[in-house]
């Protein structure tokens, strides 16, 4: 329900304050309180910087451990989100609609005070992503982040077409308590909005005698030995595809400087979404040029991202090898499964699925992809996350047909995936987008673990998909190396509060 909008900040939080306790306690249920600010120009990540290094209160100091970053450059939005209200999470293989239905009944009975009239990224919504496979290898690597695990952010930081808004978030118990003392968030708040930002340490340079260094966790003789398997088992009928990732595990002298990392990541690949998301001891970071699904009201958008080639060293080499990857016959039938395959799942839900025949080039920095974009209308009566559930993995990241190609991930792979290749991003009412989590690092203190992997078709050559892994490793291996901050200073805004490196 919607709130009038009062002077200030302090009065209209009070406002909705009172109109939530007094529902609390007639209905006996919790209620949450939202309450949104336009504010003056501000970097979310530097606002998340402030507030992570910011002295507050017992339940706020336990906040920081939470706090997401989301970006699409190129469009000039980011998100940023500090601490936890609400954590949704669930286990099952329902994990989607479970989620679904937590954050629609705690819409039900919200305060919200939105001045932005519902602006993208703006009010009440949830941070997060979800495991790849619940069913597959577990080492214990990604404990922090299982199998569905979405936040609804104590305070916003949003940046949306040249806007910025600050959102405030409270839980009342059923008593009308706040779960946070309100002076306390307010102090917060006022820290981020008045100009007294975070100074962060410039990186040094590593010195003479110090080196990351990195090494594979399976040796890339087995993984080969896996990729010609899995096209001996194509030739077989098995399947039509499947996904083999890789892990290289990067060791630093100092810790990784998360933030550096990221803004490392915005600058060099604009036309990605850049996230970072930190639990625990550890933060997962990433820029993925694939977005799995959107969604604006009854808009819908998803994208097919399959077939690949590196960048030429010179301006006539680029072009020669983007004109290879396009008249490619492998790779034009590997991306086609990916087409197909999103427009198919999209239909269960949608009208005027649209996708165009031929695939068109996606050049980043260090590889070029086959893209088709795709669009179609939500049905009414369904939501997002009933797309994610139905989308995920798609071929580009699991394989064709999807149970055949699992399973054969599962026993050939001996990869703990966690998050990577899958689904993370935001939701709140009517919108949200969900990436494909590629291009991505688990970091914990000075240890961090990359992840990459090659679609496997009939006419795969070991040695070639070696390689091609090799360049989707390294987006995450430049930043780590520009991203490694002195162990005295390592902080909050760090993968860890400790040392606890090597797990």
């Amino acid at each position: 329900m919607s709130v009038p909008i009062a002077a200030d900040a302090r009065a209209r939080l009070s406002t909705l304050l009172a109109a939530a306790r007094a529902q609390a306690r007639a209905t006996r249920s919790g209620v949450l309180v939202s309450v949104t600010e336009r504010i003056s120009t501000i970097d979310p990540l530097e606002a998340l910087e402030t507030m992570a290094h910011m002295v507050g209160g017992r339940a706020l100091a336990r906040d920081a451990a939470d706090r997401m970053y989301w970006a699409r450059p190129a469009d000039d939005f980011a998100l940023a989100g500090f601490g936890s209200v609400v954590i949704l999470s669930h286990r099952g293989a329902d994990r989607f609609a479970a989620i679904d239905r937590q954050w629609a009944a705690l819409r039900q009975t919200a305060l919200i005070d939105d001045p932005s009239g519902g602006a993208p990224g703006v009010g009440p919504l949830l941070m997060g992503g979800f495991a790849f496979d619940p069913d597959g290898p577990y080492t214990g690597q990604w404990r922090d982040f299982p199998a569905a695990r979405l936040i609804l952010p104590r305070v916003q930081v949003a940046a949306v077409d040249g806007e910025h808004w600050l959102t405030l978030n409270l839980l009342l118990a059923p008593d009308g308590e706040p779960d946070v003392d309100p002076a306390t968030l307010l102090a917060l708040r006022n820290r981020v909005v008045g100009g007294q930002a975070f100074a962060g340490q410039p990186v040094p340079p590593l010195s003479k005698g110090e080196a990351v260094a990195s090494v594979d966790v399976r040796p890339a003789s087995a993984w080969r030995a896996s990729v010609a398997s899995a096209v001996a088992a194509i030739h077989g009928g098995a399947f039509e595809k499947v996904v083999l990732a890789r892990e290289v595990r990067v060791t630093a002298p100092r810790n990784f400087d998360v933030a550096a990392m990221l803004r490392h990541l915005r600058s060099a690949h604009q036309a990605s979404f850049v996230f970072g998301c930190w639990h625990g001891r550890s933060a997962f970071v990433g820029a993925s040029p694939e977005l799995l699904v959107g969604a604006e009201g009854h808009e819908v958008h998803a994208s097919s991202l399959a077939g690949s080639a590196s960048r030429g060293a010179t301006e006539d080499d680029d072009a020669a090898l983007a004109a290879r990857l396009l008249a490619s016959g492998k790779d034009r039938a590997e991306h086609e499964i990916v087409r197909r395959a999103i427009c198919a799942g999209l239909a269960i839900f949608c009208d005027d699925v649209i996708a165009r025949d031929e695939p068109s080039l996606l050049s980043l920095p260090q590889v070029h992809h086959l893209h088709t974009d795709v669009r179609a209308r939500l049905r009414e009566g369904h939501t997002l996350l009933q797309l994610v559930a139905q989308l995920h993995p798609t071929p580009a990241v699991g394989g064709a047909p999807r149970d055949a190609a699992l399973d054969f991930i599962r026993e050939h792979e001996q990869l703990d995936r966690g998050w990577y290749a899958a689904p993370i991003g935001w939701l709140q009412q009517g919108r949200g987008e969900f990436a494909v989590a590629l291009r991505s690092a688990l970091v914990t203190a000075s240890e961090a673990l990359l992840f990459a992997g090659s679609g496997i078709v009939a006419d795969s050559d070991p040695d070639e998909e070696y390689a091609e892994s090799q360049l989707k490793l390294r987006p995450m291996e430049m930043a780590l190396s520009g991203s490694v901050a002195a162990m005295d200073k390592s902080g909050p805004m760090r993968a860890a509060a400790g040392s606890g490196a090597g797990r």
